[in-house]
């Protein structure tokens, strides 16, 4: 019944979702990213979303704040559905892969790929994994 319920429910798609977003990464030491995204239709029940966040970490005994954008692909819109997931900051470009509870929590894995050194930094690369909140402040349920 529960696979009949996330597989075979299909959310209908609104305009656009906006709002703020926070979650948690592990890649090379505990992140917490906060900021905002915008998501709207995509060629049909798709959907495409852009984040800015802001990465907050304490590393190496070290804190720093680093800038992130995403852009997000979601290829349906079921309730619980797979994504895949770009993430770009001056330092990494980590592509990603997960699932997701009607774009409100994601989960997802992805692997790291150093661009750029910080200074005073070990390279920031290798798997990661996220857990990510979404709190759409325009959200109207369609079904």
């Amino acid at each position: 019944m529960v696979v009949l319920l996330a597989f075979g429910k299909k959310a209908a798609a609104q305009d656009h979702l906006i709002g703020p977003t926070l979650s948690y990464q592990f890649q090379k030491g505990s992140i917490i990213k906060t900021g905002a995204y915008f998501a709207f239709p995509f060629i049909g029940d798709n959907i495409l979303r852009a984040d800015a966040t802001a990465n907050f970490t304490w590393t190496q005994k070290k804190f720093a704040v680093i800038p992130e954008a995403a852009l997000t692909y979601y290829p349906q819109s079921f309730v619980l559905t797979p994504f895949v997931r770009t993430e770009v900051t001056p330092y990494t470009f980590t592509p990603k892969v997960g699932v997701s509870l009607a774009t409100l929590l994601d989960i997802d894995f992805g692997y790291g790929f150093s661009i750029k050194d910080k200074k005073d930094y070990r390279p920031m690369k290798g798997f990661a994994v996220s857990l990510r909140f979404s709190i759409p402040l325009n959200y109207r349920l369609n079904m």
